[in-house]
């Protein structure tokens, strides 16, 4: 006799209601389930794994996924040029009318903490797309504000949701890209990371020429690209997640096949209250704890916090220096833009040789490889920084600060780029959790930063103002030499690489 006679026996129903409870034929119902036989997973050619996808299924996520992160940076820096329109309309000052963009991105600080995680557990797309509507909303509520502790806090928790494909997009690429392949994606990636905050003050400016209520418009004008970049994702983005998409396969297979011992792995956790908040939600607090993301993070954060401060002082500096204003004092930008473009070149070369080592070594993907180009090309940014304080002077051709601005734009994505190729590499698994450690710092020095900048320019100079960041710059280039020669042996005391093997 059986398991399930026995325990029908021991249950005190009638004959007619055994009858009534049905159960497949086709199959016993197992003593037990063994995972090895009832586990359900992709085979390595399964064309339903996203890294088997068509080039250009992966291309077209890519794409879009890149999209919505690029209006997120747009919107973050796209209040940049209203501070002056702000302060006519409101009684404040300068420093209050910066916070519309600091907070803004101090909310994209602690999105992260908080997105990444929950895409790892539900998937990638509701991860993501849930909270950038919101967002979106929240970017409405800022538009239609009519004080300033609204306008604060509106802008504070859209960038609160908008952290949620800046951050998440980065595990995407991991889920659809091999290492080999993954860094030319990055490079997009970062790609539009930048150019998003680039080119934010410039449109802006050009939609504020009006009266003092034009601020609004910039905002209106972010609400309607973003819901018209949202409808088009809900409506043609796929899963990429494994996990998530291996649970959604089990449960398809259970419901045609009616064999209830089939599961994923995924299906098995259950995540609770505490666990979440003390695993997935201080996770990449803990990484930040670990010494290869604290000082990669550290890197990149200083860097993106001295982009934050180019952005948003630029038509200051160019104010102060050479009387331009308006939409012109913005036009320095695009060459940080044209900086972008050589560092994304220079990274898709280095890819190349990257790619050969990776077929030689016939193993796992190679962090420490991607130092070198850093090695290389890193100092352009504080090189760059010196270039512009000091040839801002109006009696030099304005050429010469654009080529310093250019550098800036070189260096930056050198060490952007490295940087966060090397934290995916290491933590591919939990690369999401790894690029919200990074997002997390580097949001802090990208929020702050510009609340002082205007003051210490004013104070110091161009020329020792910009100094004194391309100092501090210059002193943090040694970091891509340390974990060159010694990352290795740092990795494999990290707590994390257990889990990442």
């Amino acid at each position: 006799m059986n398991d399930y006679q026995q325990s029908l026996e021991s249950c005190s129903i009638s004959e007619k209601d055994t009858k009534d409870i049905k159960f497949q034929q086709s199959w016993q119902y197992p003593e037990s389930f063994p995972d090895e036989d009832f586990l359900v997973d992709f085979e390595t050619d399964d064309p339903e794994r996203p890294m088997n996808w068509p080039t250009w299924k992966k291309l077209l996520h890519t794409a879009l996924y890149g999209m919505a992160t690029f209006a997120a940076q747009f919107n973050s820096t796209t209040m940049s040029p209203t501070a002056e329109h702000l302060i006519n309309v409101y009684p404040i000052g300068e420093e209050v009318a910066t916070l519309a963009t600091s907070l803004y991105v101090l909310g994209i600080a602690f999105g992260p903490m908080i997105f990444a995680p929950f895409s790892e557990m539900n998937g990638r797309k509701i991860g993501v797309f849930f909270p950038f509507f919101i967002s979106i909303i929240l970017t409405a509520g800022t538009a239609s504000s009519d004080n300033v502790a609204a306008i604060m806090c509106t802008r504070f928790f859209s960038g609160l949701f908008a952290g949620a494909p800046i951050v998440s997009t980065g595990g995407v690429l991991a889920d659809l890209w091999n290492p080999a392949e993954r860094a030319t994606a990055l490079v997009f990636y970062s790609f539009l990371v930048l150019s998003g905050a680039d080119f934010g003050p410039i449109i802006s400016s050009l939609l504020t020429n009006g009266s003092d209520t034009a601020w609004r418009w910039p905002l209106w004008f972010m609400v309607i690209v973003e819901s018209w970049i949202l409808l088009i994702n809900l409506a043609v983005v796929d899963e990429t997640y494994v996990p998530v998409i291996l649970a959604r396969k089990a449960r398809n297979l259970r419901l045609t096949t009616n064999n209830w011992g089939l599961h994923a792995a995924h299906e098995q956790y259950k995540l609770d209250a505490k666990e979440f908040v003390t695993f997935h939600l201080l996770r990449p607090l803990a990484m930040l704890a670990t010494p290869i993301v604290f000082f990669i993070a550290l890197f990149a954060s200083y860097v993106y916090g001295l982009l934050y401060v180019i952005l948003t002082t630029i038509p200051y500096t160019f104010n102060l220096s050479r009387n331009w204003k308006g939409t012109v004092g913005t036009l320095p930008m695009i060459a940080m833009f044209i900086g972008v473009i050589i560092g994304g070149i220079l990274n898709m070369l280095w890819n190349k040789r990257y790619a050969k080592l990776l077929s030689r070594s016939r193993g796992g993907s190679l962090p420490e490889q991607r130092l070198p180009l850093m090695m290389m090309f890193g100092w352009f940014m504080p090189a760059g920084i010196f270039v512009f304080a000091w040839t801002s002077d109006p009696n030099i051709h304005w050429i010469a600060p654009f080529i310093g601005i250019t550098m800036i734009g070189i260096g930056y994505f050198i060490i952007f780029q490295g940087c966060l190729n090397y934290l995916v590499d290491t933590f591919s698994k939990f690369a999401a959790s790894a690029i919200a450690a990074n997002t997390f710092s580097r949001s802090i020095f990208a929020g702050t930063f510009p609340l002082f900048s205007r003051i210490m320019f004013k104070n110091l100079g161009v020329h020792w103002g910009g100094s004194l960041v391309g100092f501090i710059a210059l002193g943090m280039i040694p970091i891509p030499f340390v974990f060159y020669y010694f990352g290795e042996k740092l990795r494999g005391k990290t707590p994390y690489i257990k889990l990442v093997s």
